[in-house]
């Protein structure tokens, strides 16, 4: 056989060997450390970047989630305050049919002021229902700061749900003294006049009419809650699915990357032992020379 020992082949090779082996278990430690398969894009440059995509995606559905929940708050503080005026309206319509039995004209105006008094309530809530300082309800004098809601659900461009503050237009006229109450709701005026018995008797068709109208309304708000949870449901499961699909590419498999770490360390130790025994060899030279 040659003997050299200004190069030692065996030597140099298992050395090479080696640092590879090493690389390969330094990413598996990586891997395993870390959790991730991709932990830079060496790692897998397509992977990573359809892994940020979907990571992207799945954030963007989160905080899409909770704009769409904003909304649902919306549409309950409508329904909120509009069940309200549905309590009133009925008590409103209790002294209606009161002043329709009452002959005496004084008390009829009495009456009329009662309703005037619980219609004027009416016109505070309508005014004063507020979500983070913007009316919902577009009223004769709350028309500052009140706009519709645009409620921008998902993570893409014009993924957006609006709730138009122009369903819920109402207006309650100023009232002095016995006049007439008149509540706007949407394009129509309901006028409610006591002050007469054929007036009283109108009225209670009236007020019938006008607590439909307001029926309608909160009816309008429920369906954009209905919707907008519908959103929710369908954010959530695309979110998840989503943050699934990015796991599988982005993730370590831990079985797979242990026992690949297992391999390298059994070769990191095999090649230390057959790097000692390659140097060996050049000592062998020593041996020609006594």
């Amino acid at each position: 056989m040659a003997l050299k020992i200004n190069y030692n082949f065996q030597s140099d090779f298992t050395h090479a060997n080696l640092l590879k082996t090493e690389q390969a278990m330094n990413k598996n430690m990586e891997r395993l450390a870390t959790g991730y398969r991709i932990n830079r894009a060496a790692d897998d440059a397509a992977g990573l970047y359809i892994a940020d995509q979907l990571k992207t995606y799945a954030v963007s559905l989160d905080q899409g989630t909770r704009n769409a929940q904003d909304g649902v708050s919306i549409a309950q503080i409508a329904q909120g305050s509009l069940s309200e005026v549905y309590n009133i309206l009925n008590d409103v319509k209790a002294k209606v049919i009161q002043a329709s039995n009452t002959s005496d004209d004084n008390s009829r105006e009495a009456i009329q002021q009662d309703i005037n008094h619980l219609v004027d309530v009416v016109g505070k809530i309508f005014t004063d229902t507020e979500f983070n300082g913007l009316n919902i309800f577009v009223t004769a004098v709350a028309t500052t700061g009140t706009s519709d809601f645009k409620i921008h659900y998902g993570g893409r461009t014009d993924q957006e749900l609006t709730i138009n503050a122009a369903i819920g237009y109402v207006s309650v006229a100023t009232l002095t003294g016995t006049a007439a109450s008149k509540v706007t709701v949407g394009a129509n005026t309901y006028t409610i006049d006591v002050t007469s018995q054929s007036a009283a008797n109108t009225a209670v068709q009236t007020v019938d009419d006008l607590i439909s109208a307001v029926d309608n309304l909160a009816a309008k708000f429920g369906s954009k809650q209905i919707e907008l949870e519908k959103i929710i449901s369908n954010n959530e499961t695309q979110r998840v699915n989503t943050s699934d699909a990015e796991g599988r590419i982005r993730n370590v498999d831990f079985a797979k990357e242990m026992s690949e770490f297992t391999k390298n360390n059994i070769l990191m130790q095999s090649g230390m032992s057959m790097l000692a025994q390659a140097n060996q060899q050049s000592q062998l030279v020593l041996q020609l020379l006594r």
